[in-house]
């Protein structure tokens, strides 16, 4: 056995942290999960399980999002609803008292540990589905491409993000009520995004754990349910507890200062990104398009048939994710023409370091098609 292949067989052994940790899940989503990413990548911390139970409730929105698309930001402030946007893919998730969190951030050269966003949701989701079934003994179900599901509600949500050699899987688990109502003015849903679905609004898609089972969980059930979860998912892997270091608990603060920063927030807007280059004359052209993997906008600025800049935001998980930026920045230059701008998609989802799971090129394609036509409508009016 070579040297490399016995470090492995040695990480494999090592037992996984597992932390039980309560915040509520935006201010978990903005300091401590990008922490444990950025520990367990740079070799300080262990593969760690995290169970944040949350003990408010708020949203976060995808990295990719922008919050005057996905949100009633009048009505979550008028509300007191606290909202960020977190460092993870996906889309707008409201989040309440009382459920959970499961995230694993597991370096990819484990054994088992996904690859790639096509591998990962399947089948870590399965295993998920089955192990509340196997707990709970209900008939849950995953749905691609990042739900599960029982009879079409909506029990979990997810994100994906595979960087810097480590998979970071956020489940949220409903257990306990939300207030719909409130959730389902907050969050906006887009008439495309239930297009495929069975319930069609959020109070008939939302579902949570006690209500399917008509009692309350206690936190042995949610301990064993991980159990579950890690035994499928990953066979031998070993969970002992643990607690954060020194260090991560300084990567937390660090990472807070930032991700609650209105400039971070709004960093997708069209006002952020089109403000400081608009000119008179300049147009603005719109489309969006629903794929497996989720919605996608896409927006163009153009300057005498030329695109000045683009916006693709969207709920989907592209990985890396940065790579939204590369495809924003080949459209700069390019004429507001379908051929030209098809071109470069075709390219740009070539690419053998891109993958954008459940997005091929007919969606991108459907998005720029209605973004030109309301360029050109704005010219006919």
């Amino acid at each position: 056995m070579n040297d490399a292949s016995s470090q492995r067989d040695d990480a494999a052994a090592q037992p996984w942290r597992f932390i039980v940790g309560h915040g509520s899940y935006a201010d978990f989503s903005i300091s401590v999960s990008p922490a444990v990413e950025r520990a367990v990548a740079d070799g300080v911390a262990p593969p760690t399980v995290y169970l944040n139970i949350f003990d408010g409730d708020s949203i976060t929105i995808g990295v990719n999002e922008d919050p005057e698309q996905v949100l009633d930001l009048d009505f979550c402030r008028a509300n007191g609803i606290v909202a960020r946007r977190r460092v993870n893919g996906g889309g707008a998730i409201y989040a309440g008292k009382g459920s959970a969190f499961l995230c694993l951030y597991l370096p990819s050269e484990l054994p088992g540990v996904p690859a790639t966003a096509t591998e990962a949701f399947p089948s870590i989701l399965a295993h998920v589905a089955q192990s509340l079934n196997d707990v709970f003994d209900l008939q849950a179900a995953y749905r691609p491409l990042n739900d599960v599901e029982i009879d079409g509600r909506k029990l979990i949500a997810t994100s994906l993000k595979i960087e810097d050699g480590v998979m970071t899987f956020r489940i949220l688990l409903n257990i306990k009520a939300i207030n719909t109502a409130i959730a389902a003015r907050a969050m906006p849903m887009a008439p495309e995004k239930v297009k495929d679905k069975k319930h069609k609004d959020l109070g008939s898609r939302y579902t949570f754990l006690e209500q399917e089972l008509s009692r309350e969980i206690t936190h042995q059930e949610l301990v064993a349910w991980v159990d579950a979860c890690m035994r499928r998912a990953f066979g031998g892997a070993r969970l002992q507890a643990g607690q954060l270091s020194a260090h991560e608990d300084a990567l937390a603060q660090q990472a807070a200062l930032q991700l609650t920063a209105q400039t971070w927030f709004v960093e997708k807007s069209e006002a952020s990104r089109y403000g400081p280059l608009m000119r008179d004359g300049d147009r603005i052209g719109r489309g969006r398009r629903k794929a497996p993997a989720g919605l996608i906008w896409l927006s163009l600025l153009v300057r005498d048939g030329v695109i000045v800049r683009a916006i693709v935001n969207g709920d989907w998980h592209p990985r890396p994710t940065r790579s939204v930026d590369w495809l924003e920045a080949g459209f700069a230059g390019l004429p507001a023409e379908r051929e030209a701008c098809g071109a470069h998609i075709d390219a740009f989802l070539a690419r053998t370091d891109v993958e954008f799971a459940g997005v091929d090129a007919s969606h991108l394609l459907d998005a720029l098609d209605f973004a030109l036509a309301d360029l050109a409508s704005e010219v006919s009016a």
